[in-house]
């Protein structure tokens, strides 16, 4: 039996449901209207409920989703109602806590990063005994300057949090405003839509999150754009703002939905000098490469002018990273010039080829206070 089309009405004689009917109930092509008028749904429908391709409108005709729909459920929670049920891959999830608990200093942000986790397990837990769990939201600020490890900690995060099945895949998107801001009215909403829908499922790190917050106009659509995505996909997406902590906390004030959605706070501080050098050391065993006395020396006495003279903007282990980079840079320089080079001139970095990074002011976009820090070396 073939359906007929059908039109059905509110008391208040406005428009209810038009569409395919069969069997009494909504069976194909329909829409269904709010009591007030305006359009609420439009797509396909089976046994009178959504199912197959369908848009969902709020009452100012603005799309809340977009996609399939199985017996009226949105595909997408679908999905989240299995992820808790999924099985912790244990070697997994100990591999990136191992990762996490391992990185050189940051304490206090490997302690708060410990307590969501934990909280997360304990939902898990009540889940599978039958408990009702709330509605979790890990929407997160990271402050700090640069170079403190905040990419590193949400990426991180991000894999951690699928392992224990509140994420459905575990990979981090990064952009700032560019990413967000279009150029034209109405454009900045879609590019941000489309930032979040490839972040669905995991997480969403938006650096120097403060720039939205200008007065063209465009930063704040595209603020209002994604605090409603926020509360909309909140199951299965974690938006990390960061940037540095004055202007993050002023942009969080000045925005009462903002300070809603993220109530959650993780200060990164600077490294000290002895964490500083124990990121290069890293560096340089993680690729086989070794200091001789006189340079390690040397790059102790420089890091610790660097901190003692830190700038604002100072670079930490971003710095550090570039000073390793061009120090490697002027040793295959140097050993190039050798007669004969023994396995030992491949892996030592000199004295001077750091003093050459210093020399030419090779950090100097790295917050480094590099003339004021070698002329006392």
């Amino acid at each position: 039996m073939f359906g007929k089309f059908e039109e059905r009405y509110y008391k208040n004689g406005n428009l209810k449901f038009e569409g395919i009917v069969k069997n009494g109930e909504a069976n194909g092509y329909g829409k269904a209207y709010y009591e007030t008028g305006e359009l609420k749904y439009e797509g396909e429908w089976a046994n009178g409920t959504y199912h197959g391709k369908g848009i969902e409108y709020n009452l100012e005709g603005n799309i809340l989703y977009e996609g399939e729909w199985i017996n009226g459920i949105k595909s997408y929670q679908i999905e989240i109602s299995n992820k808790l049920e999924k099985a912790i891959d244990i070697k997994k999830l100990d591999e990136y806590m191992n990762e996490l608990n391992s990185l050189i200093g940051l304490h206090g942000v490997k302690k708060e990063i410990n307590s969501i986790i934990n909280f997360i397990k304990v939902q898990k837990l009540r889940k599978e005994r039958g408990f009702s769990i709330p509605s979790i939201s890990l929407h997160l600020v990271f402050t700090g300057n640069p170079g403190t490890g905040k990419t590193t900690v949400a990426r991180l995060a991000s894999k951690i949090y699928h392992e224990l099945g509140f994420l459905t895949r575990g990979h981090l998107i990064e952009t700032d405003r560019t990413g967000l801001v279009a150029g034209y009215v109405g454009q900045t909403a879609l590019k941000t839509k489309e930032i979040v829908k490839n972040a669905l499922g995991g997480v969403l790190f938006i650096d120097e999150a403060y720039s939205l917050s200008s007065d063209d106009g465009y930063g704040q659509e595209a603020i209002d754009t994604l605090m409603k995505l926020m509360e909309d996909y909140r199951e299965d997406l974690v938006v990390i703002v960061a940037g540095y902590p004055d202007l993050m906390n002023k942009f969080l004030v000045s925005n009462p939905g903002l300070m809603s959605r993220f109530n959650k706070y993780i200060d990164f501080d600077d490294y000290n000098e002895n964490e500083l050098f124990e990121i290069l050391n890293y560096m340089c065993k993680n690729n086989s490469y070794i200091l001789d006395d006189d340079s390690e020396k040397f790059v102790k006495e420089f890091i610790a002018k660097l901190v003692t003279n830190k700038s604002g903007n100072f670079g930490n282990a971003r710095l550090i990273r570039n000073l390793f980079e061009k120090s490697i840079a002027y040793q295959a320089n140097r050993i190039m010039n050798l007669d004969i080079i023994k396995d030992n001139d491949l892996k030592v970095i000199k004295k001077n080829d750091f003093m050459r990074v210093i020399q030419n002011n090779d950090l100097k976009n790295d917050g480094g206070i590099i003339n004021t820090a070698s002329s006392t070396l």
